[in-house]
């Protein structure tokens, strides 16, 4: 009789066989969450404390989307709860209740899809993070594009009382400057470089409306860890 190999009923390809580990995009799906999540900066269990210093980009960075007036950078850092009230939540789509407008004072102005019409259409300031272009280098190396797309209302986007001009531009900055060259466990490390993907950079444009837009998008040499998400946001 001819040797049967036992069949795998545990395998998640059964009936077939993977014989290689080729890369899967495992976890890749959490970039957008996690990178927001870094972004808001907030303490964590092994008693880290964010400190008020402007020259820490993720400060600026919470201080431009928080503060609406004129020198936002001569404000207090927001809160942790006032960061967090920035993150959307797709449970409280439209904030439509009192409670939901209160819990989130300023609106959504972190958001992880590509759209969603009542936060871009009632947007003041709005960062969105999504993922784009992934170009597939081999079976094991897979490079990825992540968008970071600002919207900005005009009225806004001229910051007063302050030698930067532009609020989209400041964002922009901020975003590099907390992103370039960091190694995000589980995910890799980012790049803000065209050789590694060919749609790094960064875009300006305006809208029909009041909106200005821009796109500043990363590359992300991923690797695949399984690594779970280090923070969890509770809205």
């Amino acid at each position: 009789m001819a040797y049967q190999k036992p069949r795998n009923f545990d395998s998640p390809y059964y009936p077939y066989e993977k014989p290689n580990q080729f890369t899967s995009l495992k976890g890749a799906e959490l970039i957008p969450y996690r990178l927001l999540t870094y972004l808001l900066d907030l303490p964590d269990k092994y008693g880290y404390v964010p400190k008020d210093d402007n020259t820490r980009p993720r400060v600026r960075l919470a201080k431009y989307l928080w503060y609406d007036e004129a020198n936002p950078l001569a404000q207090p850092l927001p809160t942790p709860d006032q960061k967090r009230s920035l993150l959307y939540n797709g449970d409280d789509v439209t904030l439509s209740t009192e409670e939901s407008r209160e819990k989130h004072p300023k609106g959504y102005r972190l958001m992880g899809q590509i759209y969603t019409k009542p936060s871009e259409t009632d947007a003041r300031i709005l960062v969105k993070c999504f993922m784009t272009h992934a170009i597939p280098r081999s079976d094991l190396k897979v490079i990825l594009g992540v968008d970071f797309q600002i919207i900005t209302n005009y009225a806004l986007d001229n910051i007063t009382k302050s030698p930067t001009y532009s609020r989209s531009f400041a964002i922009h900055q901020c975003l590099v400057e907390a992103l370039h060259g960091v190694d995000i466990a589980g995910i890799g490390t980012i790049h803000y470089s065209k050789p590694i993907h060919g749609d790094s950079g960064y875009t300006t444009y305006h809208s029909e409306g009041d909106q200005i837009y821009s796109d500043t998008i990363f590359a992300i040499d991923w690797q695949e860890s399984g690594t779970p998400t280090d923070v969890v946001v509770s809205w």
